[in-house]
């Protein structure tokens, strides 16, 4: 075999050390783009310990907290309360419970009492309808949970796990979820449907129910009802169930339906998307959104019946309602 001359061999050396160094920089550019779009979202979940970046993680990630939950910017899910600024926002809440309880309060005291017991202090404006996490379906355990605490102290205060551990609160969630032998609901759906027929009618949008028409399930479907991709993941199935069944029972923050009575003796009925000084916007149960002049309306008020129809037990048979049910629970 003929020898390579050198002068070759070292123009083919710089030609690979160039080919590389270009595709470096490809690979660097689509990351950050990536990361720019959302797409590395979870790339931190593998962070461990108690620390503000794992209690980042486990926010964005398996504990599903952005599904109800804003932070500053970021996220624009408004069920719950934006946690921008909530590290700050924490000493101020603790302050209204020591005065609500007679108790001592610390802002540490307040973060994993929102945890351990989400219902004890609800803020203005919004629902009970926090779900329990360290409970099925999301199960956290209480050193994650001590994490996204870690994660809110960062948000505007000062990261103290001390004073996280040391609380009377964190105490109490240890004795609790250490009692929980099986963290897998006992309720339990009449009988197993069967997931696939369930997507089909999830999404025929000629059928029954036309559920996709008002729900959004991985960027397909409506905005009129709550996003359904990560449900699952946050709500067990006697929720779901009653959900379904009973949607006015619970009707979720900010898909509350209003009823709106113009000068003109026009009845407009939907969900409340914007409102400001000088008008407001309904959706209603079509998707169609209605601008209206605040000076053109008689008469404006929460309704309290959901916008969900109330009539599935009726229109559905026992096997659909469960293939439905079943390929909802697929949802996390």
């Amino acid at each position: 075999m003929q020898a390579v001359p050198s002068f070759m061999r070292g123009s083919f050396a710089k030609a690979v050390v160039f080919t590389l160094a270009i595709c470096g920089v490809y690979i660097y550019i689509a990351y950050v783009v990536t990361a720019i779009s959302g797409g590395v979202k979870n790339a931190t979940t593998a962070v461990k310990g108690i620390n503000p970046e794992a209690g980042k993680a486990l926010f964005w990630g398996k504990g599903k907290c952005w599904t109800c939950h804003s932070v500053g910017k970021h996220g624009s899910a408004i069920r719950g309360p934006n946690q921008g600024n909530i590290g700050f926002r924490a000493i101020a809440r603790a302050k209204e419970r020591k005065a609500q309880t007679g108790k001592p309060y610390t802002p540490a005291d307040y973060l994993v009492e929102s945890h351990f017991n989400p219902g004890a202090y609800v803020v203005k404006g919004y629902k009970n309808e926090m779900p329990t996490v360290w409970k099925h379906p999301i199960d956290l355990k209480p050193e994650e949970i001590l994490a996204i605490d870690t994660y809110f102290q960062s948000l505007g205060g000062t990261v103290d796990v001390a004073a996280l551990k040391n609380s009377r609160f964190y105490v109490a969630l240890k004795r609790a979820a250490g009692k929980q032998k099986n963290t897998v609901s006992a309720w339990k759906p009449y009988f197993p449907g069967d997931p696939k027929k369930g997507k089909a009618i999830f999404f025929d949008t000629h059928g029954k129910v036309v559920c996709i028409k008002c729900h959004t399930v991985y960027k397909q479907g409506g905005h009129v009802g709550p996003e359904l991709t990560h449900v699952a993941a946050t709500r067990d199935a006697r929720f779901i169930t009653e959900s379904i069944l009973e949607p006015s029972k619970v009707i979720a923050s900010g898909f509350e339906s209003y009823l709106v009575v113009t000068k003109r003796m026009q009845f407009i009925a939907g969900m409340k998307r914007k409102e400001t000084h000088d008008y407001v916007e309904i959706m209603d149960k079509q998707g169609k959104l209605h601008h209206i002049a605040k000076s053109d309306i008689r008469r404006m008020a929460a309704q309290k019946t959901s916008t969900m129809p109330g009539n599935f037990r009726d229109v559905l048979s026992v096997k659909e309602f469960q293939d439905i049910l079943a390929y909802v629970l697929t949802l996390s």
